[in-house]
């Protein structure tokens, strides 16, 4: 009863705390709850008062997260999911709403599209949404909230979020069945096609699986690796992509003599996929039984 009184206490704190957490920004906070900066000052300070200890360093005007602050932002946002499901489970049968999912475009309609038509009989109140997002956007995306689910094959590692490997891609060098190198079978002509490839990074290098050290001639630079695909479906280049998507878009695979590199599919999410102790999966955990279950 002691605890249930303490946590009833803190309780009405807790919405204004995940926002200040989220945006560590006193103006930007109280403009997005519609209150004073003032008197969301005072509704942090008691909220520390009451956990009995700081959350936030104050470095000049700026609020901080401490390591106390991030446990209680981990625990707050896992509380709101979970309140989140049970408010589903309490006012309609089945499991109803949204699972929002980052997915490199072109592996979508391989790792995605299947799962969602695998789960459209079951649990017609689910909607999956499809969400681009930048890479380096995808783990501060799934921290918050933004994002419930992620398909990548270069996963930061974070305190906030389990990356759970499906798969390897292994990779070849694609082009259009109209492409003159289609069906030459001479893989030393592949180094005099003109490929497409996405954007360099900051080191200069272009991040596909084709070797830094061997030469190429790249004709297009793109940002997104579905631009590349549609671009190869065209007939003038040739890309280096997963052999899952050339087979998808039913692009020719070329011998080239250049050995590509392997990726390892992961998928991604918040801590506390499901709530502990209950007999049923939530929304986001069936999406993600549904993704592997193509996979296996």
């Amino acid at each position: 009863m002691e605890r249930s009184r303490r946590i009833a206490s803190l309780w009405s704190y807790l919405p204004a705390f995940r926002v200040v957490a989220e945006l560590e920004h006193l103006p930007s906070a109280s403009a997005a709850l519609h209150v004073s900066p003032s008197a969301l000052s005072r509704t942090i300070k008691l909220l520390e008062q009451n956990v009995g200890t700081p959350l936030f360093d104050r470095v000049g005007r700026r609020l901080q997260l401490n390591a106390a602050g991030r446990e209680m932002l981990s625990s707050v946002r896992f509380a709101m999911r979970m309140m989140d499901e049970g408010l589903q489970a309490a006012t309609t049968p089945g499991l109803h709403g949204p699972v929002h999912i980052s997915c490199p475009g072109p592996l979508a309609p391989v790792f995605v599209f299947g799962a969602v038509e695998a789960l459209a009989e079951e649990h017609p109140g689910l909607t999956v949404h499809l969400t681009p997002c930048p890479s380096d956007q995808v783990i501060p995306m799934l921290r918050k909230g933004a994002l419930d689910l992620a398909l990548l094959d270069d996963p930061l590692l974070d305190p906030d979020v389990e990356v759970h490997r499906l798969t390897e891609l292994t990779h070849g060098v694609y082009c259009a069945p109209g492409h003159p190198l289609a069906w030459t079978g001479d893989s030393n002509a592949v180094r005099t096609a003109v490929f497409v490839a996405p954007a360099a990074d900051e080191r200069g290098a272009t991040p596909d699986a084709w070797p830094e050290h061997e030469p190429r001639r790249v004709g297009l630079r793109v940002s997104r690796m579905q631009v590349a695909v549609d671009a190869c479906r065209r007939g003038t280049f040739v890309c280096a992509m997963p052999d899952v998507v050339g087979e998808n878009a039913g692009l020719v695979r070329l011998a080239c003599g250049v050995e590509l590199a392997r990726t390892t599919l992961c998928l991604a999410h918040r801590l506390g996929l499901d709530a502990p102790d209950v007999n049923r999966r939530s929304r986001t955990g069936v999406v993600a039984d549904a993704i592997r279950a193509l996979i296996q």
